[in-house]
């Protein structure tokens, strides 16, 4: 290796001397990278820190301190997500016959709302609920398959009732549209028909989000009328 850094100019020991240089040179050169990556290793790991510390810090605002002045009203909006299950109980009319179908159930819902004064919450959400299917028997006819799909979209106002520190009871009601399909045999009917709702809750604050658990009962205006008596848990995120 040094025969051939050594030239015809130069002497051996000024060559070897270029050689002894070039190598330090090297060195410091991989010394320096290495310095460089551990250094944007860490500014990647400090980065991470702050945006996971981030909602945290800004969630350990007080309740209070979170509104925002729209108008001169105190307002935050939220979003939230909600899932859970239902048992649900369909009055169904076929051959004259009137049945009573249970069904179990699972629904979504998603909301965008307000909370307004700290006190009350408007929204609008939609639900979807997963297909029914139930065999039953209408008079001499037995063993007919029933079945319902249905989708809702509603306008929700809730009252939270009292603010404790690390609970929240809330009731709320609801009104609007199922977009409801449902059939026994070879009959159907489907389209939009009215829908309400009730509810009873409690929200657990966790700075920027509340966790919600809540019983709800839901009525649609289908056949003799369809009762849904629901359980869920929810997250919303206030901005």
């Amino acid at each position: 290796m040094a025969d051939l850094l050594v030239c015809d100019v130069c002497p051996m020991d000024t060559c070897l001397y270029k050689y002894g240089m070039l190598s330090d040179r090297i060195q410091s050169v991989e010394i320096n990278q290495q310095q460089k990556e551990k250094l944007m290793k860490k500014l990647i790991a400090t980065s991470m820190a702050v945006l996971i510390a981030a909602p945290a810090f800004a969630g350990g605002r007080a309740y209070e301190q979170q509104t925002s002045s729209f108008l001169g009203w105190d307002i935050l909006p939220y979003v939230a997500l909600r899932g859970g299950a239902t048992y649900g109980n369909l009055n169904y009319k076929y051959n004259d016959v009137k049945e009573s179908i249970t069904q179990n159930l699972y629904q979504a819902r998603a909301a965008l709302g307000l909370s307004l004064y700290e006190k009350t919450r408007v929204e609008i959400e939609g639900s979807f609920f997963t297909k029914g299917n139930k065999t039953k028997s209408f008079g001499d006819i037995e063993n007919v398959g029933v079945s319902s799909k249905n989708i809702e979209l509603m306008a929700n106002a809730y009252l939270d009732l009292w603010h404790f520190h690390y609970i929240q009871p809330f009731a709320g009601i609801g009104a609007g549209m199922a977009f409801i399909d449902t059939k026994a045999a070879d009959a159907s009917s489907d389209g939009t028909k009215f829908s309400m709702m009730g509810t009873l809750g409690l929200a657990m604050p966790f700075g920027c989000f509340d966790v919600e658990v809540a019983a709800r009962y839901n009525y649609i205006d289908v056949q003799s009328g369809m009762h849904n008596f629901s359980g869920d848990v929810g997250i919303r995120y206030k901005f």
